[in-house]
């Protein structure tokens, strides 16, 4: 390996993410039972290989990351399959970004059942 190859570090965005309980059903999840809120609300990916760190922040006992879906107008491999940690509460996938596009990610959550949400994460690369 020559000593001039360098691996381009990253850039790193990390989402917390609140979920609510919500007994009157004005939730916006799928179910309306949960209220997520992820801040930032929206996340702009300015640099290729990006890392987006979901991190499950307050939530009420039992609710997990359970993965995410992706809905994208380009056929493109831009996200990567997700890691998950052990208790759950965090989830992190890289980004490509390699395509002028709006993701919408569609989060996974897990207590009984499962728990949809979509933030939207707008791919904008800065040309070379």
């Amino acid at each position: 390996m020559s000593s001039n190859s360098h691996a381009k570090k990253p850039h790193f965005h990390n989402i917390k993410v609140k979920i609510k309980f919500m007994p009157d059903g004005n939730g916006n999840t799928a179910d309306k039972r949960y209220k997520v809120k992820c801040k930032p609300s929206h996340i702009p990916v300015h640099h290729g290989d990006a890392v987006l760190n979901y991190q499950l922040v307050s939530a009420p006992k039992g609710i997990v990351f359970d993965g995410f879906d992706k809905i994208s107008s380009n056929p493109g491999h831009q996200l990567s399959k997700p890691s998950i940690s052990a208790d759950g509460k965090m989830m992190t996938f890289s980004d490509r970004n390699s395509e002028n596009e709006a993701i919408l990610i569609i989060l996974k959550f897990r207590d009984n059942s499962v728990i949809l949400f979509d933030p939207e994460v707008t791919n904008e690369p800065i040309p070379n």
